[in-house]
């Protein structure tokens, strides 16, 4: 029989799976729109979305979603996407 402690972790750790889903889900969703917009040249929306693809990956950073390296390697490779577009237009 499974101790009452090891039962609770194992629902405290579906719970933290299923909201770290998510949270990488939104993240993926505002990344293609952000890769959308680098596409069709609009200069103005990537940068708003940018502003925010940034604060979520900071958010799910905190939140350990993320690690710290990853995070920043992600938030690097949006920005760079958007200065090569900047300086072709």
């Amino acid at each position: 029989m499974a101790k009452k402690s090891s039962l609770k972790r194992a629902r405290q750790s579906e719970k933290i799976r299923l909201r770290n889903r998510q949270r990488k889900s939104k993240i993926k969703t505002e990344i293609k729109k952000f890769e959308e917009a680098i596409e069709k040249k609009d200069l103005e929306l990537a940068k708003k979305l940018l502003i925010k693809c940034t604060s979520l990956i900071d958010k799910a950073e905190s939140k350990n979603v993320f690690h710290k390296r990853k995070a920043n390697r992600g938030k690097s490779k949006l920005s760079k996407k958007l200065n090569d577009l900047s300086q072709s237009s």
